[in-house]
């Protein structure tokens, strides 16, 4: 079913009926430094496939994922073309690339590293001035101000209104407007979740609730969505300084496959990646620096009211919103932890360093080998005999039990007093489950957990979902009300270690 959410890799400009492909094409015309990336086609020639933006005067920003590998096989310099318009959208010139260069080396289109850029064997025409790129808080983006939106920008199929695009094209730069409406996470409609990335997000409104998927139903006069064409194109938004538009995101995909009302768009955010764009030549506006948050003493936003605040997360993970079908244990918000490839999965290399885990850990631990997953931490000081305690619930899409793609949730514990790091099986898919109301199939419902800090120490508590032996079926974790009680009376210790002790019982004689 996430297969669903994620629209063809490659996306142009939908606006709405009220507004007409003439204003869409009054809207983008303007920026010429908005460019149609071309890749070479045995039967075609170079045809118009991704969007990308001038940032220095031999360099083009775009998106990483229109160069899979995995999907289009290896493309080179000599397979890929920039074409520069006027604002005419008559041709100026084609423009041979001599290198591609990669944030990454991951190709994931959800996880906030979905950038390139395309080096240019001669420079762009002098008249075209390259777009600076937005330097300053991504927080400070969202904005449902009507008079000062958002600016998408792209070439590829077009449309109006529900009908969406259709796979309709012109070879004109379209441009429409539309509110930021979340920064920092991906909105998936399939989860009615939020999992936390480098991703920005609008979403085309037609004053229904029906078809308003984050913050405001109100429309823009101007409002539309991307398409098929537009990946890589920027969204820009307007310096108050100057008035001049900046780059604050580059299309990285979206929730419908043709555009309709109701589509969210995602835009893989640049202030994040500023270091390596600054190093092509572009010119950032803004000197953000971004907040490093300190271990304490108690676990930080431990329901997680604050999304991920103050957790750390390799893969796709998030909050759910109150529209998600399980209730939360305690408060409005949960933690959602997927194995989607989607919206972007970890290695097992990736999540046991995250966790500081050592190597072989999580096939040990269920005795499956583990091909990906996805994985939250945070890092807290305790005292020796604090008790660690959450809720969990283990949902998938697997066979129960699978002995084959046994996909599993743990928890694990890495510290400097462990001559060996803990890590413990939640469920997999031999737990006793329910049917889901979910997108998944089947749950286990909430559960609760304890453990006792043996030794006073610096801790790293994880949480995470493995994907067993394939990538292929999800599985996900909800985790809420994870809390650090401070030492208790001995009685209650005793009582607490006999708890601990008769989950680990009770786990050990479900998985044999």
């Amino acid at each position: 079913m996430a297969s669903q959410s994620i629209q063809t890799s490659v996306r142009s400009i939908v606006i709405n009926d009220t507004a007409g492909s003439d204003t869409a094409i009054e809207i983008g015309s303007p920026f010429t430094a908005i460019t149609d990336i071309l890749f070479f086609d045995e039967e075609d020639g170079f045809v118009s496939e991704c969007t990308g933006s001038l940032i220095a005067e031999k360099y083009i920003l775009t998106a990483q994922h229109c160069f899979n590998p995995f999907e289009f096989g290896e493309i080179f310099p000599e397979d890929v073309s920039v074409r520069f318009s006027d604002e005419k959208n008559d041709t100026l010139t084609n423009i041979a690339v001599s290198d591609i260069s990669f944030l990454d080396d991951t190709f994931r289109d959800l996880d906030g590293t979905d950038i390139a850029v395309l080096e240019l064997e001669v420079a762009a025409p002098e008249d075209i001035k390259p777009l600076k790129l937005f330097g300053s808080d991504p927080q400070h983006l969202i904005t449902t101000d009507p008079n000062d939106p958002a600016i998408m920008v792209g070439f590829g199929y077009i449309g109006l209104g529900d009908e969406g695009s259709n796979f309709n094209e012109d070879s004109m730069r379209w441009g429409a407007e539309n509110s930021i409406d979340l920064v920092g996470s991906v909105f998936d409609p399939v989860f009615d979740a939020i999992f936390e990335s480098n991703i920005i997000n609008t979403d085309y409104d037609d004053g229904t609730e029906e078809n308003n998927s984050i913050g405001s139903t109100d429309p823009l006069d101007n409002e539309g969505t991307t398409a098929v064409g537009d990946s890589g194109g920027p969204l820009l938004v307007r310096n108050p300084e100057n008035d001049e538009y900046l780059i604050a995101g580059v299309v990285t995909g979206g929730s419908s496959d043709f555009s309709t009302f109701g589509d969210v768009s995602w835009w893989t955010g640049v202030t994040e990646h500023r270091e390596f764009i600054e190093s092509f030549g572009a010119e950032f506006v803004g000197d953000f620096v971004p907040v490093v948050l300190e271990p304490t003493d108690d676990i930080q936003n431990s329901s997680f009211e604050k999304g991920l605040t103050g957790w750390s997360r390799r893969g796709s993970a998030g909050v759910t919103n109150s529209t998600f079908p399980v209730s939360t244990s305690q408060g409005d918000s949960q933690a959602l932890i997927v194995n989607d490839e989607f919206l972007g999965i970890a290695s097992t290399n990736e999540i046991e360093e995250l966790l500081e885990l050592d190597p072989g850990d999580l096939d040990a631990v269920s005795g499956s080998l583990i091909v990906a997953g996805s994985a939250i931490k945070q890092t807290f000081q305790a005292k020796a005999g604090d008790v660690l305690t959450f809720d969990f619930n283990f949902l998938t899409d697997e066979w129960t039990p699978d002995d084959f793609l046994n996909d599993f949730s743990f928890v694990s514990l890495a510290s400097d007093v462990f001559n060996n790091p803990f890590i413990d099986l939640l469920a997999d898919t031999f737990s006793d489950f329910v049917d889901s109301d979910t997108a998944f199939f089947s749950e286990t419902g909430y559960q609760s957990y304890s453990y006792v800090i043996p030794e006073t120490g610096t801790y790293t508590l994880g949480f995470g979902v493995a994907d067993a032996e394939e990538i292929g079926g999800l599985s996900g974790l909800l985790v809420d009300n994870v809390k650090l009680a401070s030492t208790p009376e001995p009685t209650t210790t005793i009582g607490l270690f006999g708890t601990v002790f008769a989950t680990f019982s009770l786990l050990k004689r479900k998985r044999k």
